[in-house]
């Protein structure tokens, strides 16, 4: 069995060297120097520790005004006070403390031995003047503006050596190398903990209120504008509670800085126009993604999967990983989706597995075309137990399981003819899910890839459906009653089934795209991704970039309303949560092959977010 995985890994390894020289003969884009990224050498964007180039420079900055440091009043005269600081870097104007006055006295429980007195937080104080050439190696002081509170001599000044709460908001235009490299740097100083949010305008005291909101102490606003040609990064601070600006950051880039971010991610980074994603985050492994309240603690839960294991996102400001389910390697997920169905406060996720005894996860190519005679279905549903976590309450299910809105769907499978029989809606009986009423169906169409669309709110539905090549098509009942002109993008997983004579295979059916329906002004439209290859011409390289539209049927023609472009790589799933759009892309097979010949091998994605209320 090993000589046979080995020789698969092979015969993959000199496929992508013939994919790649083909796009050399082509296009012509690999020339000397311009390849998609070569691997980066000591001293590259791949060691952002010194503090020479911008984003260090801004990152420095930032730091200087929350070093952990402490003091004491000394004098207090009309809304200002003097304080004598101990410790700590040297100090800036703006920088703000917490002004603690001590308390009473508590005691040992146990021996009712003094321990020390209580602190109460009465205030805040900003330094408005730092004289020149004095800090506190020579003993000096500092005048301080009251910001609030009532204070007197002998309080106490501090800024916490615990994380500081930090707002982040980025400009929709910044470049998103910058900025991610940026948002790293700060990250990895270990001084913050950083707090992202959604905000549909960028006046300060707008993003104030939201940052209040966070519990955030400061607010950053990161932006990279151009002046005469030449790219800065610019780093804006100020306090939460007032909205009062301290720092204004200005670095000027250069030209290597940016070609040491992008070289290694430019088929994946982010563009600066306008309807692109406001924010992206990366995912250890990301291929389906579902939402819901998972756990019952009244917060929705991200629920992703890389196609064998899963692992579940607390998604109140960032993706946080809370939990991590190993996956069975002879099992490949098709699909994941999320629903309380039982209605016992917290929702199933209801996972769509395939079994082969033959199939290894790490050697065999999950874009393979699989026999239909060598697999058998073994779906299942995860379930939270609070005392043991999630377990299976219900394994090895024959079923094709989806979730439509409200309604679980339920398809069964052979495995000598694939899906067979009707489409069932499920429903929940005697402790045990089960087959309910079959749903009335155009021909052809099985359990993904279709939808109900009330496009006018008018009670009337028709269904809209991918074909196994990408086209959409239109039902008025069983009635085709338009096809769309273009594709778009064939999707990954396809079975086939190999015929009597072993020479013929016939295709029978694809794990066809999500659909997923929003609701505007004029009734209801449907989100749908169109992947674009890299090179139409040359197949087998993957998809490059997606576009996000917004599609509507007026009664007569198909109105097509681009949502949203720069995301770039493959999207292999996506999913709309209230007016948030949320995306799975991963590198396609090029940056698979660099970073498979330099032996590092890409498993992560990239979680894209946009919000469509404005589209």
């Amino acid at each position: 069995m090993g000589s046979i995985f080995n020789m698969l890994n092979i015969i993959k390894f000199y496929s992508f060297l013939f994919l790649l020289a083909v796009l050399i003969c082509a296009v012509g884009i690999l020339g000397a120097g311009e390849s998609f990224g070569m691997e980066t050498g000591a001293g590259s964007s791949a060691d952002l520790t010194g503090g020479d180039n911008a984003i260090h420079k801004a990152r420095d900055s930032v730091l200087s005004y929350f070093y952990p440091q402490s003091g004491v009043i000394t004098g207090v005269e009309n809304g200002t006070v003097n304080v004598k600081f101990f410790t700590g870097e040297k100090l800036r104007k703006g920088m703000r403390f917490s002004v603690f006055r001590e308390g009473k006295p508590f005691y040992h429980p146990v021996t009712n031995e003094p321990m020390g007195k209580t602190e109460e937080l009465i205030g805040r104080i900003e330094i408005s003047e730092v004289q020149p050439e004095i800090d506190h190696e020579n003993d000096g002081s500092c005048l301080c503006r009251i910001v609030r509170g009532s204070l007197k001599i002998g309080d106490t000044v501090r800024i916490t050596s615990s994380r500081i709460k930090l707002a982040f908001f980025q400009d929709k235009k910044a470049d998103w190398s910058l900025s991610e490299g940026f948002y790293d740097a700060l990250k990895e100083s270990g001084r913050f903990e950083i707090l992202e949010s959604y905000t549909k305008s960028y006046a300060l005291d707008e993003l104030s209120e939201t940052a209040r909101g966070l519990g955030a102490e400061a607010v950053l606003m990161f932006s990279t504008p151009t002046d005469a040609g030449e790219r800065f990064l610019n780093v804006k601070l100020f306090w939460a509670e007032d909205v009062r600006i301290f720092s204004d950051v200005n670095e000027s880039v250069g030209v290597n800085l940016l070609r040491e971010l992008t070289s290694e991610e430019a088929i994946i980074s982010i563009g600066s126009a306008e309807g692109e994603p406001w924010g992206s985050h990366k995912l250890a492994g990301g291929k389906f993604i579902s939402m819901g309240d998972v756990d019952g603690n009244g917060e929705r839960e991200l629920v992703v999967s890389d196609g064998n294991n899963i692992r579940i996102y607390d998604y109140k400001q960032e993706p946080r990983e809370k939990w991590f389910i190993k996956g069975d390697s002879q099992a490949e997920i098709l699909n994941i989706d999320v629903l309380d169905f039982n209605d016992n406060g917290r929702a199933e996720i209801f996972v769509t597995s395939i079994l082969d005894d033959a199939f290894d996860a790490e050697t065999i190519d999950s874009e393979m075309q699989r026999k239909g005679n060598e697999i058998r279905m073994s779906s299942f549903v995860l379930e939270y137990d609070p005392p043991n976590g999630y377990r299976r309450i219900w394994d090895k299910a024959p079923y094709v399981l989806r979730v439509l809105g409200k309604t679980l769907l339920m398809q069964s499978f052979n495995p000598y003819k694939t899906l067979t029989g009707p489409v069932y809606s499920g429903v929940w009986r005697d402790g045990r899910y089960q087959t309910g009423k079959p749903l009335e169906l155009p021909s052809g169409i099985n359990i993904y890839g279709f939808i109900y669309v009330d496009w006018k709110d008018s009670g009337h539905t028709h269904i809209l459906a991918f074909d196994n090549s990408g086209y959409l098509s239109l039902y008025n009942g069983g009635e085709l009653i338009w096809t769309s002109k273009e594709s778009y993008g064939e999707f990954e997983a396809s079975f086939d089934r190999v015929s009597v004579s072993a020479v013929k295979q016939e295709k029978k059916w694809v794990v066809k795209g999500r659909l997923v329906t929003v609701r505007t002004g004029r009734g209801q439209e449907v989100i749908v991704v169109k992947k674009i290859p890299i090179v139409a011409s040359v197949p087998g390289l993957g998809y490059g970039k997606a576009e996000v539209y917004s599609i509507w049927w007026d009664g007569g023609e198909m109105v097509k309303t681009l949502v949203m472009t720069g995301v770039h790589g493959t999207v292999t799933d996506y999913w709309v949560e209230d007016e948030n759009l949320l995306l799975v892309a991963r590198p396609n097979a090029l940056i698979f092959l660099k970073r498979s010949l330099s032996g590092d091998f890409v498993k992560g994605s990239i979680l894209y977010y946009y919000n469509l209320e404005g589209k």
